[in-house]
């Protein structure tokens, strides 16, 4: 299938070609003047284990379809076999089991329940992924309940043994979403009762499972979706167990217990897969070494910063201009601002390149505090010297390619 736009990495063991004519590349500096071709990449990464690569918001298709050429770049040229996607681990998990019999649409169209990621580019990591006979391993890390695959594999798995058990799966995965209402009506006592009832469910899931294991195992579930439907309930009832009312929904707070959670399930995935080398894929600020001025949230990479030094490398993507998906609607964008990141970025005239921040000891605007677009359009201030390993620039993207529902 001829992508509308193909990134050719200039390795000579890599692309040979572009698949449509384009000649846009990813060039690689550490300079800002000498560009030079990805492969002097592997020299700055070559003691990382794990490597965040960010999205200044989630609806930027051309920064996912840069993402995806780095990925296939980290899998063949240093031997990173894990991508993990800020969306749900019990989605993807249970997906991945099914990889085999699964298209790479259908894969791309259940593995997350962000619609973002339900995409043409990522469909193309996917395909990727297939065809290495899953070398490259796709996962997801997020403690939000609101799984669409999850719910139905846990309703599908039990529904031979436990009919009516089954019916209701659906009923209290779903009834999460009350604490929401509780919390903006004040109710304490139902957020309570709903929080608590939420908990008993996946604890009285996690038993059946225990007590079921050999009449599952002959139904034809297997002790790798058995242990993802543990895992994922652990996930629940440790981020959400002990949550209080008003926060749920309050800044930071919120924040800070997703962020927390995100960070155990990759040390978790880390200290399971001790050879494996991590690629994480989500939103700039939970990537981040240290925060933005002004704000007080503990994103995930704070804690991996610190966990794991220089073995956690993060990349900021940095957009000039384009056209970006929200929810419900896009906007059309551009950074000729001097007071944007972006716009000193576009300086160099290339399509898109990643700048090693780590090793750049010059005294120029990537340690200036100056504004960045943010998820949803909003902006931010920041040191990208001080936020960032590294950054990936693209000078436009339009958004992404999503696949329609069947």
């Amino acid at each position: 299938m001829n992508k509308v736009l193909t990134l050719l990495l200039v390795l000579n063991v890599y692309f040979g070609k572009a698949q449509n004519n384009s000649t846009a590349t990813i060039a690689f500096t550490s300079d800002l003047e000498k560009f030079e071709n990805l492969s002097a990449f592997k020299e700055v990464l070559k003691d990382v284990e794990i490597i965040a690569l960010g999205e200044n918001t989630h609806g930027l298709g051309e920064v996912f379809a840069a993402k995806t050429e780095l990925v296939k770049f980290l899998h063949q040229e240093l031997g990173f076999d894990l991508v993990l996607f800020e969306s749900g681990y019990g989605d993807a998990a249970l997906a991945w089991e099914q990889i085999d019999s699964l298209s790479s649409r259908e894969f791309t169209s259940v593995f997350s329940s962000n619609f973002y990621y339900n995409s043409q580019e990522i469909e193309d990591l996917v395909s990727y992924s297939k065809s290495h006979n899953g070398a490259l391993k796709i996962q997801g890390l997020d403690c939000q309940p609101q799984q669409n695959y999850l719910v139905k594999r846990m309703s599908d798995i039990v529904q031979q043994l436990d009919s009516l058990f089954a019916k209701s799966v659906p009923l209290e995965m779903r009834s999460f979403n009350n604490l929401y209402q509780y919390e903006n009506d004040k109710d304490t006592i139902a957020f309570n009762k709903q929080r608590d009832r939420f908990v008993d469910f996946l604890n009285n899931y996690n038993a059946f499972l225990d007590n079921n294991l050999t009449n599952l195992l002959k139904s034809g579930t297997t002790k790798n979706e058995i242990s993802a439907l543990k895992k994922s309930n652990e996930i629940f009832i440790d981020t959400y167990s002990k949550i209080n009312m008003g926060e749920l929904m309050s800044w930071p707070v919120t924040a800070n217990i997703r962020d927390k959670s995100l960070f155990e399930t990759v040390k978790w995935f880390k200290e399971n897969n001790p050879e494996s080398k991590i690629i994480i894929w989500a939103q700039n600020s939970h990537i981040e070494n240290k925060s933005k001025p002004n704000y007080n949230v503990n994103w995930m990479g704070h804690y991996l910063k610190n966990t794991f030094g220089n073995k956690y490398y993060s990349m900021g993507a940095v957009v000039y201009s384009g056209k970006n998906q929200n929810y419900n609607n896009s906007f059309d964008f551009e950074h000729k601002d001097p007071n944007y990141l972006a716009y000193h970025l576009n300086q160099f005239q290339k399509e898109k390149y990643v700048l090693d921040l780590k090793n750049h000891t010059k005294n120029d605007f990537t340690n200036q505090l100056l504004l960045g677009m943010e998820n949803g359009g909003s902006t931010a201030e920041f040191i990208a010297k001080d936020r960032f390993d590294g950054l990936l620039f693209i000078k436009y993207s339009n958004i992404p390619k999503l696949i329609k529902k069947q």
